[in-house]
């Protein structure tokens, strides 16, 4: 049934035309002002008191005699009055009378200014009536994501359970549950995380700046995000747990409930006493319910390296040992060496750690769970071993043994007795053979390899070109050492011949560096590198770029051909296309766009990653004229190769947009994917996805504020002699990642007794990697704390933990030959 329309009455619109066609006198606007800025005042120096929040018939007594005096504000005298005619108990306290209402007012006829004035009255005090509400209640948005998920998670509502799957958005007040067997991590409005144990039951809401979890039962691990306003607080009925920032677990049960902290400070509040609990200190709200270790309490949870970080943190935080410029046991090596690790004494350094360690574990009983005897018995282990060795301890393997040793000088007599009575090797049915060889010690589980490099002792290592690499390093300054001579002596293979990997301590920063070596120029990919350049195509590159790749090459045909290899479907399908081009057409695509490019390339991941990658691609164009005719031509050959097998075409465009043209190329009919968008500026090709990030990029080096500008990105460069790259990768990929890691957690198949779960890419924090290509060799370095890490697989017995950064292709060939094999 359609409502009938009825129009406004010919009276009242006659009145609004005249309110909104007059004009008030300025002293009439300037009098209202005045009043409703003392009506202000007033309500304002009332909500200063006390009583300004009125919660019971204590608060609204306390209000009587300001009500009595006329002091209070309107508001507040309309409140007390409708509480008066409700409340028997405060009307008898207000000398046993019952307030009358207050007669309405006589409608009496007024001029239009005068509406004027109180249209301006109600518009202000509405206005500032709902910013306070909002201000001291905050928006109820509350929302949270449900980040990933093992198993099932529930919306509980009134027609009952619904599931839940990961990546979706869930509004305040929402009640989730998560069924058996089964655990859920949410990411909060602020950025916490919370992670939810199986049975649980919890909802989320927010309050001005505070944020409340409302765990009605089951167990939830908390890792808070850092605030600088307002709180995250944890509510189970019976205490309530406040934040700013840290890691805790909170469990709500039938016998009451438990609140364990692992990192940073905590306020819980029962029964209007609080208590402030710090990292390894827990609380429970019923006598009934005893304390349990932190290891055991969030065993359930995924992520258990917040217990771990402390113990890591203690090697980095130990004094690092001096740089070495010089080697006793380098002269005196096996002549046939081609592989050598060179690590200092460690007995000052596992003093250090061993000391921050008793007081991390001091500061938190519970760590002492997680640092049993084994792994303190195996620091004290190799600290008094060190006592009976020089300053430096060598891994060296040889030709004809058939396993690394150890070499070191030797300090003191008794070492081989040492190494007998420690029980660890006994039960493990180890048995260590050491050889002294003119005050050397050469020793090792394998009695054969032993004796061998034993007896290879001063046998003429310093004339090997290995040796020459080595000393080299020390010349430098060596802290962690590994060299490896790829050909195992045969000097006269060319391509890649030594590979060496180094950790060390350089101006207040751990360095990690990775070098291949090459017998004479390099050859192969690793060839193309060329010398460190300056990249003008970081000058494009936004500073919040989550990875981004730029390289200067010597032939940028190379890069064609790859470029070219996309489109046709391989490297080989492009050059016999463009050999065929050539006989049938007189003219070689390849060679006309290597010859308008300069070598120099950037490719970064500069925005978004869904629903379109905003990539990035910026290339030195010497000749754009040519470059684009050259890509035209191609162009219409591959659109006239298409034709005849129905494939879909290449179709291009452009426009002029504030003095720049912009290009377009794209396959038909195939989507946003598969566009690209591109203009030329300052010797550079600047292409991306969209046009408005090709002119944003343009915009970001008018402006100055590019990546090369980033204090971020400037303090991961590593400090070395190097001003340039030739080559650089960096990523700042963050949580960006982590939502697409947990889906490939809940998409990979479980198999019993494996752990099928990818690492946490929470915490990924910014990396760098600079390589240098030099006539004879490539060097990538990078800052970062691989000493520390190294040493704790020393401690935990891994020798594969050694320093090492990854080369990905710049491995070079064994036989020389060109770059490029269609010239």
């Amino acid at each position: 049934m359609t409502p009938e329309f009825n129009p406004m009455p010919p009276e009242l619109e006659q009145a609004v035309a005249e309110i909104r066609d007059d004009i008030p006198d300025a002293a009439v606007v300037e009098a209202a002002r005045a009043r409703v800025w003392a009506k202000l005042s007033v309500a304002a120096a009332t909500a200063s008191r006390p009583t300004a929040v009125i919660r019971n018939c204590a608060d609204f007594q306390a209000l009587l005699p300001d009500f009595r005096a006329g002091r209070l504000s309107e508001a507040r005298v309309a409140l007390v009055r409708d509480h008066l005619h409700q409340c028997v108990a405060c009307r008898h306290v207000y000398e046993g009378k019952v307030v009358a209402m207050p007669a309405p007012e006589t409608v009496r006829r007024t001029n239009y200014t005068v509406r004027w004035a109180v249209a301006a009255t109600v518009l202000i005090v509405a206005g500032s009536t709902a910013w306070w509400i909002v201000r001291e209640n905050g928006a109820p948005i509350g929302r949270a994501t449900v980040q990933s998920l093992d198993g099932t998670l529930f919306e509980i509502t009134a027609e009952g359970l619904h599931p839940l799957h990961a990546g979706q958005d869930l509004p305040s007040g929402v009640e989730l549950r998560t069924a058996k067997d089964s655990d859920a991590v949410l990411q909060l409005a602020d950025g916490s995380v919370v992670e939810v144990r199986e049975r649980s039951s919890l909802s989320t809401s927010t309050g001005g700046p505070d944020l409340t979890v409302r765990l009605g039962r089951g167990s939830v691990m908390v890792k808070a995000k850092h605030r600088t306003k307002g709180h995250l607080y944890v509510d189970t009925g019976d205490c309530h747990v406040a934040v700013t920032g840290t890691v805790f677990e909170v469990t709500a049960g039938v016998k009451g409930s438990r609140v364990a902290v692992m990192e940073g400070e905590v306020r819980v509040t029962q029964d209007n006493q609080e208590k402030v609990l710090h990292a390894g200190q827990q609380t429970a709200t019923s006598a009934s319910v005893e304390p349990e270790p932190v290891s055991q309490e969030i065993a359930w949870a995924r992520d258990k390296q917040m217990l771990v970080k402390p113990l890591k943190d203690a090697f980095t935080q130990a004094h690092p040992p001096a740089l070495r410029y010089a080697s006793q046991l380098l002269d005196r090596l096996p002549a046939n060496t081609f592989f050598f690790a060179s690590i200092p004494n460690l007995a000052q350094y596992l003093g250090d750690a061993e000391s921050v360690l008793g007081q991390k574990i001091a500061a938190n009983p519970q760590l002492a769970a997680m640092w049993n005897a084994h792994m303190g018995a195996a620091i004290d282990i190799l600290r008094s071993a060190s006592g009976y060795l020089g300053d430096e301890i060598d891994i060296v393997d040889a030709e004809g043994q058939k396993a690394p040793v150890v070499i070191a000088e030797q300090k003191r007599d008794g070492f081989e007795d040492f190494l007998q009575k420690q029980d660890f090797l006994r039960k493990s049915g180890v048995a260590f053979t050491v050889v002294n060889h003119g005050g050397l010690l050469v020793f090792g589980p394998e009695r054969s390899a032993v004796e061998a490099a034993a007896g290879q002792i001063d046998s003429g290592f310093p004339q090997k070109p290995l040796y020459a690499r080595i000393q080299e390093s020390y010349r430098q300054g060596a802290g962690l050492l590994l060299w490896v001579d790829l050909a195992h002596g045969q000097t006269s293979v060319a391509g890649p011949r030594y590979f060496c990997a180094e950790s060390k301590q350089t101006g207040g920063r751990v360095v990690g560096s990775a070098t291949l070596g090459f017998d004479g120029p390099r050859t192969g990919l690793a060839a193309q590198l060329a010398d460190p350049s300056p990249m003008g195509s970081l000058d494009y590159i936004s500073p919040d770029a989550l990875a981004v790749l730029g390289f200067v090459v010597k032939d940028p045909g190379d890069i064609v051909d790859r470029a070219l290899g996309i489109l046709q479907g391989s490297v080989a399908a492009a050059q016999q296309s463009l050999a065929e081009e050539r006989q049938q057409k007189g003219f070689d695509i390849r060679d006309d766009l290597a010859a308008s490019l300069g070598g120099e390339f950037a490719v970064a991941m500069d925005g978004s990653l869904m629903p379109v990658p905003s990539w990035k691609l910026v290339s030195e164009v010497y000749n754009p004229e040519r470059f684009e005719a050259t890509l035209e031509r191609f162009v219409a050959a591959h659109n006239q190769e298409t034709a005849k097998t129905g494939k879909p075409a290449i179709v291009t465009g452009q426009e002029v947009v504030d003095g720049h043209t912009y290009y377009k190329i794209a396959e038909a009919n195939a989507g946003p994917l598969m566009e690209a968008h591109y203009t030329f500026d300052q010797g550079y090709l600047v292409a991306a996805p969209t046009r408005a990030l090709v002119a944003r990029a343009l915009q970001i080096r008018l402006e100055g504020t590019s990546i090369k500008h980033s204090s971020k990105f400037l303090e991961l460069t590593p400090p070395d002699r190097h001003i340039n790259f030739s080559a650089v990768v960096y990523e700042n990929l963050g949580s960006s990642l982590a939502p697409l890691a947990a889906f490939a957690n809940a998409m990979m198949p479980q198999r019993a007794g494996a752990n099928n779960q990818l690492p946490s890419l929470d915490n990924i924090k910014p990396t760098l990697f600079a390589v240098y290509g030099e006539p004879d060799r490539i060097t990538m370095t990078a800052t970062g704390d691989v000493l520390g890490s190294t040493l704790q697989s020393l401690v935990n017995g891994d020798f594969r933990g050694l320093p090492g950064l990854p080369f990905g292709q710049m491995v070079g060939t064994r036989e020389r030959h060109n770059s490029y094999s269609g010239k």
